[in-house]
């Protein structure tokens, strides 16, 4: 018996080698292009969020000189009060402040028992503006003014405004 051939000659040969090498060089291919593409969005990501936030801090910093402008309004107008009666010192001070505040551009107050509220905006380059609060008081016992920060927040100067378009994908079966 010397039929003792083998029945299974199962050999790759160069078909097979070929199919393995495409189907290595295209799966590396298409990861290489998914990588790319990634590294390519995170980097578009990456200047925006520089850029939102080097636009954040610039107008943060533009809040804190408006806020040292009403706060050397509050000192200029405590230095150049002259008052005769300790009852009329409040008054006298919130009159010579609302004259020093209506100096500064952009500012609003409102003078209400006691108390100034002002109100000022801060606008920045990337549709964001810091909206700021104060509420100035006056010490008599110590004859000095002080203010209290009541918001400091960041919104957005203006909303995307979306035009609603309603698209009728299926307008339905007619039955008669």
């Amino acid at each position: 018996m010397e039929n003792n051939k083998r029945l299974s000659n199962v050999s790759v040969g160069m078909g097979g080698t070929l199919i393995i090498t495409i189907f290595v060089v295209l799966s590396l291919t298409i990861f290489a292009t998914l990588s790319f593409t990634t590294a390519h969005s995170d980097l578009k990501l990456a200047k925006k969020t520089e850029e939102m936030t080097s636009d954040y801090y610039k107008t943060s910093s533009k809040a804190e000189e408006m806020l040292s402008d009403v706060y050397s309004a509050m000192i200029d107008s405590r230095e150049n009060m002259r008052t005769d009666s300790a009852a009329d010192e409040e008054r006298l001070y919130f009159d010579a402040l609302s004259k020093k505040l209506s100096e500064i551009d952009d500012v609003d107050f409102v003078y209400e028992e006691g108390r100034l509220t002002v109100n000022y905006e801060s606008l920045g380059e990337m549709n964001q503006k810091i909206c700021v609060g104060l509420e100035v008081f006056y010490d008599q016992s110590k004859n000095e003014p002080y203010y209290e920060i009541t918001s400091w927040n960041l919104t957005n100067i203006e909303l995307p405004v979306y035009e609603e378009e309603n698209f009728d994908l299926w307008e339905g079966i007619e039955i008669k």
